[in-house]
């Protein structure tokens, strides 16, 4: 599955998104994050860090630790050191400064909001309308003739994105469209 990336002239800018936040993990502050740039955490550690929106009370974050966790990579974060403050940074995303992700790791980036999904089978469910971040798979919101319809990223659901003509080409699970 693809993963957000970034284009050089995102890398231009002066800081980069480098992942979300999704919950805590433990009593100490370590956090689970999902991944925004297709680049391993490590090469990232002893950088500076900034939350959006920030949390209060922190005023400087740095990388300290990361770990493959059950569902993906956990982080340890200096200035973040309890359970409360890992809790204040879920749902925030974290920046570096662009010159903190090291050459060769910009791309295109990928932006699903906007694209038209179809079904095999039902044909145009309507347009992703926004991205829901969990800590298993992503979901896209999707608005049109069924009304709202949640569909998981998942490999059995999405089968092809052609970024061309901004379409993808899903398969639905039983259970995910109300048909009554």
């Amino acid at each position: 599955m693809r993963r957000w990336r970034f284009s050089a002239n995102a890398m231009d800018a002066p800081f980069v998104p480098v992942a979300r936040v999704v919950k805590t993990h433990g009593l100490k502050g370590e956090v689970a994050v999902k991944p925004l740039l297709d680049l391993p955490f490590d090469l990232l550690l002893e950088a500076e860090l900034w939350a959006v929106p920030p949390i209060a009370g922190v005023s400087q974050l740095r990388l300290t630790g990361v770990r493959q966790g059950p569902k993906g990579p956990l982080l340890t974060i200096a200035g973040v050191d309890t359970l409360a403050q890992g809790r204040a940074l879920a749902g925030a995303t974290l920046l570096v400064r662009s010159s903190a992700v090291p050459e060769g790791w910009n791309d295109d980036e990928f932006d699903p909001i906007g694209y038209t999904v179809t079904d095999t089978v039902r044909g145009s469910l309507g347009t992703i309308m926004d991205v829901i971040y969990t800590g298993a798979n992503d979901v896209w919101e999707i608005e049109g003739p069924f009304g709202s319809i949640l569909i998981p990223v998942i490999d059995d659901v999405v089968h092809d994105i052609a970024d061309d003509t901004r379409e993808i080409s899903v398969t639905l699970l039983p259970g995910l469209l109300d048909e009554d």
